[in-house]
C-alpha cells in the first residue's frame, strides 16, 4: 500500500495532471546559460527533470525531439552518445563553444558522423586556428537550415577564413547564414534557399564579392552587413545593379554605408532600411569616418524612400521604413546638437517634404556626459518648420521648449509656420516646461486662425498646484487639453545580430 500511496501523492501536484503532450513541450523553452560553459548548459534542466520521478523520466525519454539539441561546450562524449541514442534519428541542433584544442575532437567525432542529420550548427570559438576545424567539414549537409559560425575578436590579428569547400558547397536547404569575424570568397557559394544573411568581417572585401553572392541567393529577405575596417572611397553606381526581388530588410553599418554598396543594389520590395553612420552632410565625422550618403540614382530602387510621412529627429543615423512609414535620425556625435534644416536636407534626394508626423528630442541613452534638455535655437527650429510645412502631429521630448513655442506662435511673412499643425505632444519635467511660452503660442495660433486641436503634456512626476493652475489657463484656447504623469519615450532601437545599432 505504501508504494501506491506515494504514487497517488505524487499525482496531486497540478503539473502531474497536465496531459503528456503538453508536459513534454516545457523543456523546449529552456534557454542557454551563456554565463557558464559547464557540461551541457542547454540541457542541464532537461537532465534534472529526468531525475524527479519515474513518471517524468519515462515521458521525457520517450520524446525523441527533446534530445536532438546537443551542446558540446566542454562536454563529455558519453553525454553526446546518450543524447544521440535518445534522439532516435531526429534532425540535430548542435552547438559548440571552443575554448581550447582539447574540445575539438569530441565535437568532430560526433558531428562529422552525423552530418546528414544536421539541421542547425552553431560554432563559437576562441581558437587560434578555427579554419583547421572548418576544413574538415567536407560532406554535404542536405538537411542543414541554420549555420552560425563566429570567431571571437582579439584572439588573432586577422579574421579566420571560411573554406569554400565547407560541406562540399552542398547546402540545398540552408535558410540562415551568420558569419562573424570570418572572411571568404563568397563567389564560391550558391544557396538557393537562403533567406537571412548576417556577415561581419574585419578583412577588406570587395563590393563585387558581396553583390555576386546576393545574386546567387534569390530568396534573400534579410541582410545585415558589418564591415569592421576603415572605409575606402565609395565605388560609383554601376550600369546594372544586383536585383534582390525578395529582400524586405537591409541593415548596414558605417563602413557598409560609405562603401557605396547600397548604390549597387536594386531592392523593389524592401520595406525597411537601417543605415548606421553620419548623415550630417560633412565630409568626415570626428572619428575620421567619411559621411555616408545615398546616391541620387539609388532612390528609385528603394521603395522605403517614397511617400515618407513620419520622422524622428535624432541625428545622425537613420531607419527608413516604408513604403509610407517613417524616417528616423539619431545622434552619434555630440558636436551636432542643434536642430536645423540640414538634418533633413542631408538625405537629399530623398523627399521629406511630405512628413506629417514629427518627433524631435534627445535621449540621454546616447550620451554618458550630456544630461538635461536638448538646447535649440529659434533660428534652427524656424528653418525646419519652413521646410516641413505639412506636419500635422508634433511631439517634443527632453528639449528646451521655448524656441519651439515662440516659433510656432509666429508667422513667416503671410504664412503661419506649420499651418496644418493639429496635435502637439510634450514630454517634459515639471521644472523644464515653459508654461508661459506655451500659453502665448496657443493664443497666437488661435489669433492666426490656426488653433491647436489637441495639446497633451506628459510630466515625469506629479505637477504642483501652481503648475496645474497655469495649465488650466489653456482651456478654451485649444480644442482639447490633456496633462498627466507618464514615461518619456525612448526612441533608441537595436538591430538583430551581435552588436547594437
Amino acid at each position: 500500500m505504501l508504494p501506491k500511496l506515494r504514487s497517488l501523492e505524487s499525482f496531486l501536484p497540478p503539473i502531474n495532471r497536465l496531459p503528456a503532450d503538453i508536459f513534454t513541450i516545457i523543456p523546449y523553452y529552456f534557454t542557454k546559460d551563456s554565463g557558464h560553459y559547464d557540461a551541457f548548459p542547454m540541457n542541464k534542466p532537461l537532465i534534472t527533470m529526468t531525475h524527479v520521478c519515474q513518471l517524468w523520466r519515462n515521458l521525457l525519454l520517450s520524446t525523441p525531439g527533446l534530445w536532438t539539441r546537443i551542446d558540446f561546450s566542454t562536454s563529455k562524449s558519453k553525454q553526446a552518445e546518450g543524447f544521440l541514442g535518445r534522439s532516435r534519428g531526429g534532425l540535430l541542433d548542435i552547438h559548440q563553444f571552443f575554448e581550447s584544442e582539447e574540445h575539438v575532437e569530441p565535437f568532430l567525432s560526433t558531428t562529422l558522423h552525423n552530418t546528414y542529420r544536421l539541421q542547425r550548427l552553431e560554432i563559437n570559438s576562441f581558437l587560434l586556428h578555427l579554419d583547421r576545424v572548418l576544413i574538415r567539414f567536407t560532406r554535404p549537409a542536405l538537411e542543414l537550415k541554420h549555420l552560425d559560425i563566429g570567431n571571437e575578436p582579439g584572439i588573432t590579428d586577422k579574421d579566420m577564413r571560411l573554406p569554400s569547400t565547407i560541406f562540399n558547397g552542398q547546402l540545398p536547404k540552408l535558410t540562415s547564414l551568420t558569419l562573424y569575424r570570418l572572411h571568404t570568397d563568397l563567389r564560391g557559394f550558391n544557396f538557393p534557399s537562403l533567406t537571412r544573411f548576417d556577415f561581419t568581417t574585419g578583412t577588406m572585401t570587395s563590393i563585387g564579392n558581396l553583390t555576386s553572392f546576393f545574386e546567387r541567393c534569390p530568396s534573400l529577405e534579410f541582410i545585415q552587413i558589418c564591415l569592421s575596417y576603415m572605409p575606402q572611397s565609395p565605388v560609383p553606381p554601376p550600369r546594372r545593379r544586383a536585383r534582390l526581388d525578395t529582400l524586405k530588410e537591409l541593415r548596414f553599418d558605417e563602413t557598409a554605408c560609405t562603401s557605396g554598396l547600397l548604390d549597387h543594389l536594386a531592392l523593389p520590395k524592401c520595406t525597411e532600411v537601417s543605415l548606421k553612420g553620419q548623415f550630417t552632410g560633412e565630409e568626415f565625422d570626428n572619428y575620421g569616418i567619411p559621411t555616408a550618403r545615398i546616391h541620387p540614382s539609388s532612390v528609385d530602387h528603394l521603395p522605403v524612400t517614397r511617400g515618407i510621412t513620419k520622422a524622428v529627429a535624432m541625428p545622425s543615423a537613420c531607419v527608413l521604413s516604408g513604403p509610407n512609414g517613417n524616417l528616423r535620425f539619431r545622434y552619434l556625435d555630440e558636436s551636432h546638437r542643434e536642430l536645423g534644416v540640414q538634418f533633413f536636407t542631408s538625405f537629399s534626394p530623398i523627399s521629406v517634404l511630405e512628413i506629417r508626423e514629427l518627433w524631435v528630442g534627445w535621449s540621454a541613452t546616447f550620451s554618458t556626459t550630456y544630461h538635461g534638455p536638448w538646447k535649440q535655437t529659434a533660428t534652427g527650429v524656424r528653418e525646419v518648420f519652413r521646410l516641413l510645412r505639412k506636419v500635422e502631429d508634433l511631439s517634443i521630448f527632453n528639449c528646451e521648449m521655448e524656441p519651439f513655442f515662440s516659433t510656432l506662435g509666429t508667422a513667416a511673412g503671410d504664412h503661419t509656420l506649420i499651418p496644418g499643425l493639429r496635435r502637439l505632444r510634450i514630454f517634459v519635467g515639471c521644472a523644464d516646461l515653459d508654461i508661459l511660452a506655451l500659453v502665448q503660442c496657443a493664443r497666437a495660433r488661435e489669433e492666426l486662425s490656426r488653433p491647436l486641436e489637441e495639446v497633451t503634456v506628459v510630466f515625469e512626476k506629479e505637477p504642483g498646484a501652481d503648475l496645474v493652475e497655469e495649465m488650466e489657463s489653456l482651456r478654451g484656447v485649444v480644442g482639447e487639453l490633456t496633462y498627466r504623469v507618464g514615461k518619456t519615450p525612448d526612441l533608441v532601437w537595436e538591430g538583430e545580430g551581435r552588436e547594437p545599432w
